[in-house]
């Protein structure tokens, strides 16, 4: 089981999450840059399940996991936490560990030079604390 569990039926796509991981990892507001994302199918339709409208997907911080297998610096390394963390002195930015995610979940950062993904904030997500409708849990 993933650290980080999704319930999609509860997600309301507030996108506050995304909010509160990029403040915290990065001191502003910016979805953009967070480290996960609201997927949010806005296709009105009768068959469309409550459950496909506003989709959290987040690092399911696989085991083994692809990203750190690729990194040929071996600057991924599973924490006491359950994430997988890149150490960004040891970080290239190559941009292979993005190539091996199959969900799109680490990306290079070109302002900051170095591999970007979800930390788990340390054992405390902030997007757990964030979600108001209770959609994340840790």
């Amino acid at each position: 089981m993933a650290p980080l569990n999704v319930d999609s039926e509860k997600c309301c796509g507030c996108r506050i999450c995304e909010m509160a991981c990029s403040m915290v990892h990065l001191g502003l507001f910016n979805p953009r840059r967070a480290l996960l994302r609201v997927e949010i199918n806005r296709v009105p339709a009768e068959w469309i399940k409550a459950s496909e409208i506003d989709v959290p997907i987040v690092c399911l911080q696989c085991d083994p996991a692809p990203c750190a297998e690729a990194c040929p610096e071996g600057a991924i390394k599973k924490e006491a936490t359950g994430a997988w963390v890149v150490d960004n002195k040891k970080c290239t930015a190559c941009g292979l560990c993005v190539d091996a995610c199959s969900f799109g979940m680490i990306a290079v950062d070109g302002r900051e030079g170095f591999a970007r993904k979800c930390d788990l904030c340390g054992g405390r997500p902030s997007c757990v604390a964030n979600c108001p409708t209770e959609a994340l849990v840790f």
